[in-house]
């Protein structure tokens, strides 16, 4: 609720009885060197750069306040006091302190779980979210590089913030309630900026701002998240009062009971690409605490933001302690002043000059009275601006303000008339505003902040807002007053310019016109007093003149320099030959790479191992065995992909069959041979026989058959479509089709006889409409006139009389009442709502003889012609469509061609990786050399075969290590083709740069496949210009001759010469998804479960299709397009074409017997350009229509849906979709899931069975115990004696065993409602050695319990064992219930009838989404897929149904490791031609700078400046060559840039150092200290994983964890300073030399606004020249950011260069590789590091970093796990690196990496 400003009091300083020094006193004393705190918000910027000792990471907002405003000491401990108190002592806020104390502890325990994650990977069209805009305010206003009172530079901060966003394609609200106002009424300058910017947004963006909310709680508000629900909301944590503080709170508790996840907006980072954020997912628990005290809240909401504003408001505030200032009055007198002004500037004006002339005018007015006042005020006034007395006695004098305000006017003035560029060359001054200046400045902003809010009240004033973002200067006019000041006093006497005095002029001369008869003086002189306004204060300044480090490359030789860079190299600054930098070189050590990352082996160890020692095969025999069991596994889980009778026998030198319609076969059809002929005889006879034993066959069925239909047609049909799926007769399945036609029909009529057949059995007619059906459409040629005419009659008794007569029109009318037959329906109608699953597709009937299982549609022979033709291809359809066969095929290709071609599958997981692998194994076999295998898999921790193997599956960054290996050139060129399975992976976040590098270093086709691409034809484009690039590079080294005779093939490889591959990319595009999908809407209600279907349709809105469209993929079902019509017809009877879209009058269906799928989507595409032309004509009729498709839901607590989780399932069971996959995005979630199914069954048998069933069994049980140990003695006699009745009593005995074991089996037999498994699908024997594959895993026990009764979870930190036992058992339809996370989502083969999404989380995207609801009815399984919503909130369906997924864009592609590793490959390689080939392709194809010419050119200036950096840190010699420890770097490339600062830490040997064993002699060991010591270094370096700054105001501890990581201890600390510096002074120059490939037009326009201050440079003033001299370098440094005194200096501070760097070059911080000792946010917060690593070092409990680190499991095991790999590299890389054994590092790092591998529960290796 918004209240009136006029009656706020206006005090300098201001407590709250809530104080924050019980958290903030935990922050570290660490944090005091923070640049900037957030109060240093001031005008007269008295602290622009704090020293260390002022400055307190987090400053009590009581404190905030004191330091906020203009130069204003702080009170006294004890004024503080009382303030403090008399706060407390307000009516209303002393009672809710409780409760928002209690809120407060709460949001900050929930922000300090937050994680880091990327916002806007998906946002594409539709997604949109809130932006608070207070916070987005706070988060700009207190910018730690903002310099105070430089407006302009505040503004840019701000639309460069959301310009960033709308780059990225997101679609945000900013919201800015009434209330929040109120907060800043006591402090002007804040006051005014706030509502500066909320005009700027209004009348200069197209930004969407709501200002018409009074606050989160206010029902308009309410009604506002109803209908939009934001996907998030970014809001600041941090308020600059405590009122402010408890509002933000209450805003965040509001909104995540909403279910709108929170994001902290001071920690928001962006690349180039992504936009990421400390992101808070809502709980339960949230919910749960507004619901307990929403009313409390309110009141509290009231009392302490607008209750306590207006009690404690006072029309009259005073000044300088007795100098009264009526704000009412100011009210007034702005208001008709505005009016003045209006009618003296008609015609309109500009906004600088309106506000400058008012606020003048007003102000200089308005203190005139004052002090006229104040002559006769005896008595201060208890209620003062200022607390020191000091400033009592010094007012200004008029005249003194008057020359104050000239001096703004001419600042104003230069405002208007220099353009940016040369008020960006302004000289550095370090005075400030006096003290004393403070409350008058105030005023002027009082006075600003009113004409802003009145002139926009005024619609008849034509009023020029561009001007609002540079409203005022504040340096400027510093400037400006050090000049009159200063300067002019000392005589120098400089000209303004002509145009500059006259309109200087004109502007003071309006002042003084609307300020009446006030005696303020003229225009000139400026100064008129003598009174300093200015005060001189040491800082330490950022614009100082230091000098800018000057970086002199030194020149390197190397070729691939030349080839790449070669047209750049003249504008970079290289150093003479004679210069001491290049005479003074070092020679270090080369270091020739030799080792793979992770491996205690050399790579080839395996392939050189079979290759050269084929007969050795007593050697490790244990092993060979373990190889045999895993090989025969994978035949097993293959099988179960594929099925028992796909495999292939691969033959050498056996090519494929050609298609039929090639050149091959039209030859052969000219003429037959004898043969041929005899042949062909042979086959007739054969078929004959055939037919004719088929016909006896169904003879023999047929009555059975009829029989069963007429007892049970589910059961009868089932047989019946049993019999034709695998008879091969044509003629024999037409009769068979009759008599189950005759069979439906008359089960049909008796059924409908029947008195009690109310509610008709629909499934009867479907059943006979398929009959009729197929054999209309596919026995059309064996139809005669009686066939045709028994189907018309049955039409007609269904009631399809208008398909009975087109059918046979001389069909008979029947007097016979026939209406109780009827469907009642029409034929179209019930086609559609019925048979939608079962409509024929117009699917290709002639077989490909490359194909033996299935007939492929037309794009499927596509991929195999490109196959056929050695091309690549996009391969770009939906889940389930079957474009995974291409691969094989391929494979199949390669493996007949010869024995040497490799294909390479590359897969994005190592889940996927193993399906592929098990695949392979089943689908071929083939006879080969020894030594050479068909299968391999390299990943990170498994390999075997890598390198003698003809099929290698793997993972992207294994191939990235063997494309790169200088030793492993002539196995890459074995490579024939490469597939890419899940190509879209390509725009990930992590490891998408991998895939690019591959994708440009092969030189074979490809096939790159995918089913989220939304831009292929960029995609296909880019990969075009890469294989022309190789094109080009073959051909010149064909006609080179070294390279020649270096690719000259053997006689014997030239007789085996492999056809040549194509350069040609296809792009095979396939939209249409096979099966459906239909979605479905659950709800809890009463404890019933209300599952209502959701239209595709009811995702949409009004806004959206006039924007975007309908969505491609957004597809109806054939029943979903009835369900459309029919609304549409509810919604608008009047509709125009009603009847012509009717489905019985529809041209595709009218009188058609089989509608075919094709023309349903002809309706479907109808009906959506109806929906498309209703907006047009009628908008409000869409949104009718949306709102009536739009399914109803009720909201229930999570704990009862967690609950009542067992019961859906079981309703989903009686509803018959199962099998289905329960996702959630919780690992405890999914296994807590599964047990408590688990228990439900249970709990259900055990109520099944009587009170005697324990009972029973326990007797049994005894008997059989009894009956054995009889048994055991009578066969130890027997073995003594040959008694012939000891025989005969151990007979009865085994007899009474068997009985006995039966009569236990059928106590302990489940009951098929106390299951979900099929025990009909998996024998017990099969199903027992697929469960022995979980012995010597982790909780093996309970998840074999829950196999067993048919439920399974899968999830990440699952050992593969389990993983894969799970998805075979799945596949083998055992399993009917599996719950899972986004483990499944990528191309995992688990098909379902459904999927449920359980849990709404930020990480459930449009991607995902259609990955995961893609595993529903896979083709060849469900007719239909099903895809349930279970507790998603409805605006999210809305999003995810209609987002599209995200175009590809490419990643930065280069870092200086990846340099490292071109130069590595090119220096050492066997081939170097060829590896020049690969390394130039990497460096000029990155997709980044496709079509970028300035990117591309920006990227050779990157690859220069690394190069320099290697080779002056001692990795690279002056050719290029690796030397040193360049090896352990690349080692470790993942880990930029601590690799460089682990290798500087071993060069300054600070880990021999640290690493001193506890003993002397014997085995060396390390003490605890000196582990744990060196875990954080290494945690510090490789473990880095951030925290929201807010966890440090945590009160709780953790006696046993630790929670926030140490910082680097001192001597390491000081090294990684070191290597900063370096980079800083190599990358600060980079980014200077970049900087003419900006586009300065665009620099100097305000990002979001497109404002534009660029301007002819003004030369006229002598003046204007002397403030503006461009004596500090700023070229390279946005022209914004200098006004706040940034240089190109700036451009060497990590902290600053973010915020100084120029917007168009396309390079941040990101790019940079220093390894931030303090990470700090927007505001100058530090952002602690996790110390997951060293708790599970010291606990060695996964458990423990879920509670305490707050890491889920699965995040927690693959840290852990990642961080013990990198620990094992450095160990390996170390032993290697050092020839002793004994050495005390390479000791501590292996004791350390066997701690980490045994605490991890199994090895780590690779």
């Amino acid at each position: 609720m918004a209240s009136a400003p006029i009656m706020s009091n206006e005090k300098s300083s201001s407590s709250n009885s809530e104080s924050e020094s019980d958290t903030e006193s935990e922050s570290d004393s660490c944090d005091d060197d923070t640049t900037e705190s957030l109060s240093s918000f001031d005008q007269s910027e008295e602290e622009d750069h704090l020293s260390s000792e002022d400055i307190i990471e987090e400053p009590a907002p009581e404190q905030l306040l004191l330091e906020f405003e203009i130069d204003e000491e702080k009170p006294s401990e004890a004024e503080a006091a009382d303030i403090s108190s008399y706060d407390l002592e307000r009516p209303g806020l002393t009672e809710y302190k409780g409760i928002l104390k209690k809120l407060s502890s709460l949001i900050l325990e929930t922000l300090s779980k937050s994680k880091m994650v990327s916002l806007f990977k998906d946002f594409v069209e539709s997604e949109f979210f809130l932006i608070d805009g207070d916070s987005l305010f706070i988060t700009c206003a207190f910018n730690v590089n903002f310099k105070k009172g430089q407006t302009l530079h505040f503004f840019y901060i701000v639309e460069r913030f959301l310009h960033d966003f709308i780059q990225k394609e997101a679609k945000f609200i900013i919201v800015f309630f009434k209330d929040a106002e109120n907060m800043y009424f006591d402090y002007p300058e804040l006051l005014a900026l706030r509502t500066i910017l909320i005009q700027h947004l209004e009348y200069n963006t197209d930004v969407t701002i709501h200002t018409e909310f009074s606050n989160c709680l206010s029902p308009e508000w309410e009604l506002f998240l109803k209908e939009c629900y934001p996907y998030f909301l970014i809001v600041s944590e941090k308020g600059i009062t405590p009122h402010q503080r408890d509002f933000l709170n209450i805003f965040i508790i509001h909104a995540l009971q909403k279910k709108i996840n929170i994001v902290q907006s001071l920690g928001i980072e962006s690349d180039v690409l992504r936009t990421y954020g400390h992101c808070t997912l809502s709980c339960y628990i949230h919910q749960e605490f507004f619901q307990m005290h929403e009313i409390q809240l309110g009141h509290a909401l009231q009392a302490c933001v607008t209750e306590y504003y207006q009690k404690t408001q006072k029309t009259e505030i005073f000044l300088y302690g007795h100098l009264k200032l009526n704000l009412g009055y100011m009210q007034k007198e702005v208001h008709q002043t505005l009016s003045l002004l209006q009618n003296l500037w008609p015609e309109g004006a500009n906004i600088r000059s309106v506000v400058c002339t008012i606020s003048c005018s007003v102000t200089l007015k308005l203190y005139k009275k004052m002090l006229h006042d104040a002559q006769d005020c005896e008595n201060l006034n208890r209620c003062t601006e200022n607390h020191n007395i000091q400033d009592l006695k010094k007012p200004p004098t008029l005249n003194e303000a008057a020359d104050l305000c000239r001096m703004y006017c001419l600042s104003v003035i230069f405002l208007q008339y220099l353009p940016l560029f040369q008020r960006a060359k302004s000289r550095i001054i370090t005075h400030i505003w006096d003290r004393t200046l403070s409350p008058f400045l105030r005023m002027l902003k009082r006075c600003e902040f009113f004409i802003l809010k009145q002139l926009k009240a005024r619609n008849n004033w034509n009023v020029n807002f561009t001007g609002l973002p540079d409203l005022t200067d504040n340096s400027l006019w510093k400037n400006i007053a050090y000049y009159y000041e200063i300067e002019y006093s000392r005589g120098l006497n400089l000209g303004l310019g002509d145009t500059l005095i006259q309109e200087y002029q004109k502007l003071w001369n309006m002042i003084l016109t609307l300020s009446g008869d006030g005696d303020f003086g003229g225009p000139m002189p400026m100064r008129t007093t003598s009174r300093l306004f200015l005060t001189q204060r040491k800082t330490s300044s950022r614009g100082s003149n230091q000098e800018i480090h000057k970086l002199g490359l030194i020149p390197l030789k190397a070729e691939i320099i030349d080839d790449y860079a070669g047209d750049i190299l003249s504008e970079v600054p290289f150093l003479s030959s004679d210069d001491p930098a290049v005479t003074s070189l070092s020679k270090k050590k080369e270091f020739d790479e030799l080792m793979h990352w992770h491996s205690c082996r050399l790579l080839s160890d395996d392939f050189e191992r079979t290759w050269h020692n084929t007969d050795d095969k007593s050697k490790d025999a244990k092993r060979r065995r373990d190889i045999q069991k895993l090989q025969h596994y994978y035949h097993v889980f293959g099988k179960s992909l594929i099925g028992s009778n796909k495999s292939v026998r691969i033959i050498r030198g056996r090519a494929l069959p050609p298609p039929e319609n090639s050149s091959v076969q039209k030859k052969r059809k000219h003429q037959k041979t004898n043969a041929e002929k005899i042949i062909e005889e042979n086959q007739k006879r054969q078929l004959a026989k055939l037919e004719k034993r088929e016909e006896e066959r169904w003879n023999n069925l047929s009555l059975y058959i009829e029989k069963e239909i007429k007892e049970d047609p589910n059961s009868g049909i089932k047989r019946l479509e049993d019999f034709l799926e695998i008879c091969p007769v044509k003629s024999v399945k037409f009769t068979a089709e009759m008599v189950g036609l005759d069979a439906c029909f008359k089960f049909w009529v008796e059924y409908c006889l029947k008195a009690e057949a109310e509610s008709r059995d629909i499934s009867i007619i479907i059943n006979l409409m398929k009959r009729i059906h197929t054999i209309h459409e596919k026995y059309s040629e064996l139809l005669q006139n009686t066939h045709r005419q028994k189907l018309a009659k049955y039409l007609k008794y269904i009631g399809f009389e208008n398909l009975a007569h087109s059918l046979s029109p001389q069909e008979s009318s029947t007097k016979k009442d026939i209406s109780k037959y009827s469907v009642h329906m029409g034929a179209a109608r019930f086609q559609l709502t019925y048979m939608g699953p079962y409509l024929f597709r117009e699917e290709r009937s002639d077989p490909d003889p490359r194909v033996y299982h299935f007939i492929p549609d037309t794009w499927q022979r596509e991929l195999l012609d490109v196959v056929d033709n050695n091309e690549s291809a996009v391969i770009v359809a939906p889940t389930s469509s079957g474009k995974t066969y291409a691969s094989y095929y391929c494979m199949e290709k390669i493996l007949r061609e010869s024995d040497e071609g490799v294909v390479v599958y590359v897969a994005p997981t190592k889940a996927l990786v193993n399906q592929v692998v098990g695949t392979v194994y089943s689908l071929f076999t083939k006879a080969l050399p020894k030594g050479l295998v068909v299968c391999g898999v390299f990943t990170r921790d498994y390999r075997h075969d890598v390198l003698n193997c003809q099929i290698l599956v793997t993972v992207p960054q294994c191939l990235e290590i063997l494309l790169l290996s200088p030793h492993r050139q002539q196995w890459v060129k074995r490579i024939r083709y490469v597939i890419f399975d899940e190509v879209h992976c390509l725009g990930g976040e992590i490891g998408a740069e991998v895939w690019e590098h591959l994708l440009v270093m092969i030189r074979c086709p490809f096939l790159a496949l995918s089913a989220t691409i939304s831009n292929p034809e960029h995609l296909t484009e880019w990969l075009v210009l890469i294989k022309r690039y190789w094109q080009h590079v073959e051909s010149t080294m064909e006609n080179s001759g070294p390279a020649q005779n270096n690719l000259k093939l053997s006689k014997k490889q030239q007789r085996k010469r492999i056809e040549k591959p194509s350069h040609r990319v296809r792009l095979v595009w396939y939209k249409e998804r096979y099966n459906d999908l239909e979605k479905y809407v659950c709800s809890l209600k009463d404890n019933n479960f209300i599952i209502e279907h959701y239209h595709p349709c009811a995702a949409l809105t009004v806004n959206h299709m006039q924007k975007y469209g309908i969505p491609l993929d957004l597809g109806f079902s054939p029943r979903e397009s009835v369900l459309l019509y029919d609304a549409m017809a509810h919604v608008w009877p009047e509709w125009t074409r009603v009847q012509e879209l009717e489905p019985e009058e529809f041209r595709c269906f009218k009188n058609k017997v089989v509608i075919m799928r094709a023309d349903a989507k002809k309706y479907e595409e109808e009906l959506k350009k109806e929906v498309i032309r209703w907006i047009q004509l009628d908008a409000s009729k869409v949104n009718q229509l949306l709102s009536y498709l739009k399914p109803q839901t009720f909201d229930s607590a999570e704990s009862e849906k967690r609950i009542m989780f067992p019961s859906f399932v079981e309703k989903l069971k009686e509803m018959d979709k199962l099998p289905a996959i329960f996702f959630f995005y919780n690992i405890h979630s999914v296994e807590r899931s599964a047990s408590r199914l688990l228990t439900n069954l249970i709990s259900k048998q055990n109520t099944h069975n009587d009170s005697n069933f324990e009972k029973e069994k326990k007797i049994l049980r005894r008997k059989l115990w009894k009956a054995i140990r009889t048994q055991r003695r009578n066969c130890a006699f027997f073995f003594n004696s040959d008694s012939g009745a000891r025989i005969q009593r151990i007979i009865l005995l085994s007899a009474e065993i068997k009985e006995i074991r039966k009569n236990l089996k059928k106590l302990y037999a489940v009951s098929p409602d106390c299951t979900y498994t099929d025990r009909t699908v998996v024998d017990n024997q099969t199903l027992t050695k697929i469960l022995y594959r979980l012995r010597g895993t982790r909780q093996r026990y309970k998840l074999h319990g829950l196999l067993r009764r048919g439920i399974g979870y899968h999830h990440g930190s699952m050992e593969y064992k389990q993983r894969q036992v799970v998805e075979m058992l799945f596949r083998l339809k055992h399993l009917k219930v599996v719950t899972a996370t986004s483990s499944l989502a990528l191309g995992i083969n688990m098909p379902c009838k459904s999927v449920v999404f359980t849990e709404d989380s930020v990480f459930l995207d449009a991607l995902n989404f259609r990955q995961m609801s893609g595993r529903a009815g896979r083709r060849g399984e469900d007719l239909i897929g099903n895809v349930f919503f279970y507790g998603i909130p409805l605006p999210k369906i809305e999003r995810l149904l209609k987002s599209n997924v995200p175009r590809l864009k490419g990643q930065f592609p280069l870092s200086i490791t990846l340099v490292l590793r071109l130069m590595l490959l090119v220096a050492r390689a066997d081939d170097k031609e060829d590896a020049k080939a690969k390394a130039l392709s990497v460096l000029q194809h990155s997709l980044m700078s496709f079509k970028k010419p300035n990117i591309k050119c920006m990227l050779k200036f990157y690859f220069i400046y690394s190069l320099q950096f290697l080779f002056t840190e001692g990795y690279l010699n002056q050719e290029c060559i690796p030397i040193g420890y360049s090896g352990l770097v690349s080692h470790l490339h993942y880990h930029e840039p601590a690799n460089f600062v682990l290798v500087s830490l071993l060069e300054k040997c600070l880990f021999h150092k640290l690493c001193v064993p506890i003993n002397a002699k014997g085995p060396k060991k390390f003490s605890d200290d000196v582990m744990e010591t060196l875990v954080v270094v290494l945690a510090n370096l490789f473990g880095r994983h951030y925290l929201s700054p807010c966890v440090k105001k945590l009160k709780k501890r953790f006696p046993h964890s630790m929670v926030i990581l140490d910082d680097l201890p001192k001597e390491f600390a000081e090294v990684v300073k070191e290597h900063n510096n370096r980079i800083q002074k190599n990358f600060g120059s980079f980014l200077l030399t970049i900087s003419k490939l900006a586009d300065m037009k665009k620099e100097h326009q305000l990002p979001l606004s497109e404002i534009d201050f660029s301007g002819k440079e003004y030369e006229d003033s002598e003046l204007v020249s002397h403030l503006m001299p461009g004596t500090e370098s700023r070229t390279a440094v946005s022209p914004f950011a200098c006004l706040s005194n940034m240089t190109d200096q700036s451009l060497f501070d990590i902290d600053v260069v973010n915020d100084a760097i120029l917007q168009t070059i396309d390079v941040n911080d990101k790019n940079i590789p220093i390894l931030c000792l303090e990470k700090r946010d927007k505001n100058g917060r530090k952002c602690p590091l996790n110390a997951y690593a060293l708790n599970f070092y010291k606990t060695g409990s996964l458990f423990a970093l879920t509670v305490d680190n707050w890491l889920n499991m699965g995040d927690a095991f693959n840290l852990i796990r990642s961080f013990a790999l990198t620990i094992q590299s450095i160990s390996i890389s170390l032993s290697k690196l050092c020839d002793d054994e004994d050495d005390n590092v390479v000791l501590a790092f292996k004791q350390l990496s066997d701690h980490f591998r045994m605490n991890l529960g199994k090895k780590v290796q690779d």
